[in-house]
């Protein structure tokens, strides 16, 4: 008013207004104690740098919505999503959020850095997974899943590029850009798919509320192609996917590796079926069924929850090696009783000889000594 200009209002990350004014982050470049290393990578809802944090002195990533999508509010607030579903999750199979920050670049996510390289990456560098393998991979994604789904969350593109294995083998989960917060209604896509076709369950494809068992079907779809090479729905268009995803009957995985398991196989077919109702009903029943049918041990898995202890504090193996600890230890005292036995059958014996040789000889002694009484008396008998 009265030719003073108004000073703007802060603009909610939610909002339309975040413009860029540039579109690369160049090597160098500061965005407050981070600076800028190189680009690590672009996924779907931004692009990675690694960057350093000066502050703390330790390697980040920094992750930016592109220029072209912060001009669009949905893009902006799933981002902004992204970012609140991280920083309710603490779990050491999901990627660490730091901060978001509002720059003139854009939203920014500061995250871990993380050394190694996604699933995606490595199924096209050394082919399919070992059964092994993928049990372990894929149990600790579950894990991740479940601390996922305990918040609330149905992350809707588990996917191999969204699942990165670190260089000491730890699967970290990724990219919550698409995630929905199921109880929160201002983040409601109205009936929009989300997600990637090619992973994509029939219910997001048909633009019906999704549930937990959406990740499990996501979920199963990954693990199909880790084992087999290849996913179990490729088409050449997206008209083609979307029907195979809602109409037709998968392949089993051993029709293009025959060397996979059949309890093994069951585990994915059920995983992936059209009906949410005949899949695992939660991410833990996938795990179980996934550890219970493996051939190889795997690695021990972070539960989401300490494990019941056995009764009495003890675990079954703890009670088993207790009891058979008490057999050895009786079966001990019997050895030990039946030589004591022996030792006081010998030695009862032995004094019974002995006594009686004693006796036998005094015997004769006596016997000696009164046979001139004997004698004189005309009786040796008496």
């Amino acid at each position: 008013m009265n030719g003073a200009a108004k000073k703007p209002k802060s603009t909610p990350l939610t909002g339309l207004s975040v413009v860029p004014v540039q579109q690369v982050l160049a090597p160098g470049t500061c965005l407050d104690h981070y600076v800028i290393d190189k680009e690590a990578g672009v996924g779907g809802m931004g692009v990675v740098y690694k960057a350093h944090d000066t502050l703390l002195d330790r390697k980040v990533a920094i992750k930016v919505l592109p220029p072209n999508l912060c001009q669009n509010v949905e893009f902006v607030r799933r981002f902004a999503a992204e970012a609140q579903v991280q920083a309710r999750i603490d779990s050491p199979y999901i990627v660490t959020l730091h901060a978001l920050m509002e720059k003139n670049v854009g939203l920014v996510l500061v995250m871990d850095y993380l050394e190694g390289e996604t699933l995606e990456q490595r199924l096209r560098r050394q082919g399919t997974l070992s059964v092994t393998e993928a049990i372990d991979l894929f149990a600790q994604a579950s894990v991740g899943v479940e601390h996922i789904h305990r918040t609330g969350i149905v992350h809707q593109d588990l996917k191999p590029a969204n699942m990165f294995i670190t260089v000491h083998g730890r699967l970290k989960l990724l990219d919550f850009g698409v995630a929905k917060l199921m109880h929160d209604q201002s983040l409601a896509q109205g009936g929009a798919m989300m997600g990637t076709l090619l992973y994509m369950s029939p219910e997001q494809i048909k633009g019906r509320a999704v549930d937990y068992r959406s990740d499990v079907y996501t979920l199963g779809i990954s693990l199909f192609e880790a084992v087999a090479g290849r996913l179990p729905f490729e088409r050449k268009t997206n008209y083609g996917l979307m029907h195979a995803h809602v109409q037709e009957n998968p392949p089993p995985p051993s029709k293009y590796q025959t060397d996979i398991p059949r309890e093994l196989e069951k585990v994915i077919l059920k995983a992936i079926a059209k009906e949410p109702d005949r899949r695992f009903q939660t991410i833990v029943e996938f795990r179980k069924a996934l550890l219970r049918h493996r051939k190889v041990k795997a690695r021990q898995f972070q539960p989401a929850r300490a494990a019941l202890p056995a009764p009495h504090g003890r675990s079954i193996s703890d009670i088993r090696r207790r009891i058979l600890g008490g057999f050895g230890f009786v079966l001990a005292g019997i050895v030990a009783l039946g030589g004591f036995l022996s030792f006081y059958w010998y030695q009862s014996n032995h004094a019974t000889e002995t006594t009686a040789v004693q006796s036998a000889s005094q015997e004769q002694t006596l016997h000696d000594k009164y046979a001139p009484l004997r004698k004189a008396w005309g009786n040796q008998e008496r």
